[in-house]
């Protein structure tokens, strides 16, 4: 993440899910920007008025629109907001199909009964991905776990440079397209020059395994520097 304070979203239909969800973020990252919508509408405004870093999307709000509408709404403006889903829901299925939109972590909402719901969230603050045991399989999160694995830099992989960047906004979700503008370069080289490189690095043939792979692993996604720079 950026040193300037986070502007972070909750989207959530329940106001007391919100203020939880608000008090948590605020231990997590005291100096965050948080802002509230109940609404599916309410969310297009504030992401229309305010750079969002981190949305955090309820995928059911009751009504005809669901958080992952707005997430399709983020992806089809290229917006580079990192976005997270909240969801009762456990099924591999429906996880995957959330990061096949442009999702990148995933945070089941009765996790705060056994004090995994303040790991999730400080995970994706890490710049890491958060993802159900269920998904990541042997190695991933479980309430076993007595502490927090350790963040695995990038680097140590080999991992660097323009293709660390590629892997960065993989992480936030983007589409090739999107990637290709925001790097200067054209989208048929994020398609066949950098992603086969990281595919090849993690093992995997697309880009949900790449993303479970990150979670997996307990990888840590920061900015690249130049990145860094124009968000200063």
């Amino acid at each position: 993440m950026t040193d300037r304070p986070l502007d972070i979203l909750i989207l959530e239909d329940q106001g007391l899910v919100r203020a939880g969800m608000r008090e948590l973020i605020q231990i997590s990252e005291p100096h965050a920007r948080i802002h509230e919508a109940a609404s599916y509408d309410e969310a297009v405004a504030a992401a229309e008025t305010t750079k969002l870093d981190i949305a955090f999307l309820d995928i059911d709000l009751k009504t005809e629109q669901s958080g992952l509408d707005f997430l399709r709404w983020l992806r089809g403006r290229e917006l580079d907001t990192r976005a997270i889903i909240l969801s009762g829901r456990a099924d591999k299925e429906m996880v995957m199909a959330c990061l096949n939109e442009g999702a990148s972590g995933y945070i089941l909402k009765d996790m705060e009964s056994d004090g995994l719901f303040r790991r999730a969230l400080d995970t994706v603050f890490e710049g890491g991905i958060f993802l159900p045991a269920n998904v990541i399989g042997r190695g991933g999160f479980s309430p076993a776990l007595p502490a927090a694995p350790a963040r695995i830099p990038p680097e140590s992989l080999g991992i660097t440079g323009r293709t660390l960047e590629v892997l960065y906004y993989v992480c936030q979700g983007l589409p090739n397209k999107s990637i290709a503008r925001n790097m200067g370069i054209e989208e048929g080289t994020v398609r066949k020059d950098y992603l086969p490189k990281l595919f090849r690095i993690f093992h995997v043939v697309r880009r949900t395994e790449l993303l479970v792979e990150v979670s997996r692993r307990g990888i840590a996604i920061p900015n690249p520097p130049q990145l860094e720079d124009t968000a200063r």
